[in-house]
């Protein structure tokens, strides 16, 4: 990793992620849940287009929940999505990662959540998958992260997110996967990221720098100009 960091946009050493993830992302929790209001109707339809920008590499991703609708940038030159081999997800793969997006109910938090103030739901949401995990496989390694935030794109308030990973044990086959997660209206939206072996953490935090500072949900009018323009091939 990076001994200094020199901008905005890079992280600390490998030796301090969780300090560094923190002071990156100007650590607070004064976000609340529901915070941005919605006016008019996007579609409710839980499908997702994505978008080619005109310069550079990447794409964006719009997903259509009404009044929860949301958009997130992931990079990379070449994507395909892959929804046959586990009927009800989603996989991403963009050069050398898979994603996922995942949504998290409302109606799900309240089986585990006893408090409303966003960090806690954050937290609590992210220590429920990693009790799972770990029932699966008890010597699984969960590293927390914890809790950062990022400005909005359009400047408003900070948005809270939350990042840990899991990693099989030494000697088993290296299956390393980070999960960034942040809070909409009807819930929390979790990125799964799954790696490849050659994928350096470098690469892992640049993505989830370029994820989380361009991730925000969207107006009604934001949502008719991205309908009505072309999809990416």
């Amino acid at each position: 990793m990076r001994d200094v960091i020199k901008n905005s946009d890079l992280l600390a050493s490998k030796g301090s992620l969780p300090s560094a993830w923190r002071v990156f992302f100007l650590l607070s929790s004064a976000l609340f849940l529901g915070s941005v209001y919605l006016q008019g109707q996007c579609p409710d339809n839980g499908q997702t287009k994505v978008i080619k920008p005109d310069q550079g590499t990447g794409y964006y991703f719009y997903r259509f929940l009404g009044d929860s609708s949301f958009r997130y940038f992931l990079d990379g030159k070449t994507f395909s999505f892959n929804d046959k081999d586990d009927p009800g997800r989603t996989f991403i793969f963009i050069d050398n990662m898979a994603y996922e997006s995942i949504q998290v109910e409302r109606a799900d938090l309240a089986k585990y959540v006893k408090s409303s103030k966003p960090i806690d739901v954050l937290r609590a949401q992210a220590k429920n998958e990693q009790d799972y995990f770990k029932k699966l496989d008890s010597s699984m390694v969960i590293t927390d992260l914890g809790p950062a935030m990022r400005k909005n794109p359009d400047g408003s308030d900070d948005r809270l997110f939350y990042l840990w990973k899991k990693e099989n044990s030494p000697g088993k086959k290296a299956a390393t996967q980070y999960m960034c997660s942040t809070l909409i209206k009807d819930g929390v939206v979790v990125l799964s990221l799954l790696l490849k072996p050659s994928v350096s953490e470098d690469d892992v935090f640049l993505q989830i720098q370029k994820y989380t500072s361009k991730f925000d949900l969207l107006s009604s009018n934001q949502c008719a100009t991205v309908l009505s323009m072309p999809a990416a091939p």
